[in-house]
């Protein structure tokens, strides 16, 4: 039996605004559209599909690609521009963090809360309080507010609670990238659990690898298309040659971006300390990377530039970020060279990609993914010679001895 049937499904905003619609701006969007003459874009563009019972969908694409809207359309937060979506079972999805929660209200009044939202008696509730307590790890902050709660601590209190619920369907949206790794693995683990009871399950993640172990089939969205569905190897294929085919692109020329655009990245290299364009990088290198920045602007202020670094299966290593390791923001002309130094670059072997954000004045002016791309090969990081396994993380200089000596 299909437990999700998705027919010529269309979701439309306006530019520019909010996209938390309800079901009066999609009743009324069309008109709208024909009487102001505002502009438009499709999150989601005829989107066909039918998901069986038991089937664990992966979902992958580009920020803005349409994934996140589709499971809010699943979830009945916002509804389609046009089209139909039929839901055959109960249904409970664990999107934006803290969707559900009132932040002046303690971890244990929410607990309550939020499973009432999703249709849990208090009867049922407090026949799972402690085992809900007990997954999030969260027994010290239970008679804490919510608004307190870092962002992780919101995420492992709102998994915990969906994954007590007794629904068919489940959707999750990126929880998996927020939080500590003992925590990933237990809801792993849980999601795991919920597969062998013949739940469907429907998942977004850039960690590529975490979908591949999890699901059997995948979709592809980009620009609000469905580009492809079908097995998830397949799939992550399709899409990690769609990523390669970036690189042939000037940075500054690419329109796969996000922000104001009231200044772009236009260029990111890595050089050596003698400022020798480097094509590959040996671990423990010396490492300057070299970001350009264009403004229509002459001057601009309050820069916050960030350089996220994955692996090619999303799996983020560190970031670079100037507010975080100089605790100030960069005043630039508004065509600037930046310079970020590594003395030691610290991953193992492995193919590695940079994703870009620069903030002006604490707005997104530019978000771009794949901004650069960099083949790191063997090298002597601790002089020794050794270096550990590439999966075994970031390398650290570190020192042993004898207590004493």
């Amino acid at each position: 039996m299909e437990a999700i049937i998705i027919e010529h499904l269309w979701k439309t905003y306006q530019r520019g605004k909010s996209r938390r619609g309800d079901i009066r701006q999609s009743l009324t969007f069309w008109w709208n559209n024909l009487k102001s003459g505002h502009e438009y874009f499709n999150a989601l563009e005829d989107i066909n599909l039918r998901i069986n019972e038991g089937d664990v969908v992966g979902i992958i694409g580009p920020n803005g690609a349409g994934k996140s809207t589709l499971l809010k359309i699943l979830s009945r937060i916002t509804y389609p521009s046009k089209g139909k979506v039929t839901i055959n079972g109960s249904l409970s999805s664990l999107l934006e963090v803290g969707v559900g929660f009132h932040p002046e209200l303690t971890g244990r009044d929410n607990i309550y809360l939020n499973g009432a939202i999703h249709g849990m008696s208090k009867k049922e509730i407090d026949r799972k309080f402690e085992s809900i307590v007990e997954f999030s790890g969260l027994e010290l902050f239970l008679d804490t507010p919510v608004k307190q709660y870092s962002s992780g601590m919101y995420v492992r209190l709102a998994f915990s609670i969906s994954a007590h619920l007794d629904t068919n369907i489940l959707l999750l949206d990126e929880v998996l990238g927020v939080g500590d790794l003992e925590f990933k693995k237990k809801s792993l683990q849980k999601i795991a659990e919920k597969l062998n009871e013949g739940r469907t399950i429907i998942m977004v993640s850039h960690q590529l690898d975490v979908l591949q172990s999890l699901c059997v089939n995948g979709l592809y969205l980009d620009n609000g298309k469905l580009i492809k569905a079908g097995p998830i190897d397949s799939v992550i294929e399709t899409y990690l040659t769609a990523k390669s085919e970036l690189k042939n692109i000037d940075l500054g020329l690419r329109r796969d971006r996000m922000g104001s655009g009231k200044a772009i990245v236009s260029a990111i290299r890595f050089v050596d300390k003698d400022g020798k364009s480097l094509a590959t990088i040996h671990s423990g290198q010396f490492v300057k990377i070299i970001v350009e920045l264009k403004s229509l602007d002459k001057f601009i202020q309050n820069v916050d530039i960030r350089l996220d670094v994955f692996d090619k299966m999303g799996q983020q290593w560190f970031l670079l970020s100037n507010t975080i390791s100089d605790g100030t923001f960069l005043q630039c002309p508004g065509e600037a060279i930046l310079e970020c130094e590594i003395p030691k670059f610290p991953l193992g072997e492995g193919h590695y990609i940079l994703n870009a954000s620069l903030n002006i004045n604490n707005q997104k002016s530019d978000f771009i993914q794949q901004a650069a791309e960099i083949e790191v090969l063997p090298g002597d990081f601790y002089s020794t010679g050794k270096l550990p396994s590439a999966s075994n993380g970031v390398l650290i200089n570190y020192h042993w001895q004898v207590k004493g000596e």
